[in-house]
């Protein structure tokens, strides 16, 4: 069974259906109207500072890391309990 678009209508066979006429217009405006539709999203101020925050923050160092983790793992990572309680103070006086 073979079809074609003919005018406005469709053809199947060489016969024109009423049940298979189709007018052009009307599909592409259903075409239109699908193809139109999108969702949208909308940042609170918040989320777009911390966006830019994030864009701003430096690079990981992998290989910082990777030593860091490395040294935990065997039990050689040192900590320096005098700076640890240091950074801690100087942040709780910042809140």
């Amino acid at each position: 069974m073979s079809s074609s678009l003919a005018g406005n209508r469709v053809r199947t066979s060489g016969q024109t259906s009423e049940k298979n006429e189709v007018s052009k217009n009307e599909a592409h405006s259903a075409a239109s109207q699908t193809s139109t539709k999108s969702d949208s999203v909308q940042l609170s101020d918040e989320a777009l500072r911390l966006n830019s925050r994030a864009q701003s923050a430096p690079d990981i160092d992998e290989s910082k890391v990777n030593a860091i983790q490395s040294s935990i793992e065997d039990g050689t990572y040192k900590i320096d309990y005098q700076a640890l309680a240091k950074s801690i103070i100087q942040f709780e006086n910042k809140l």
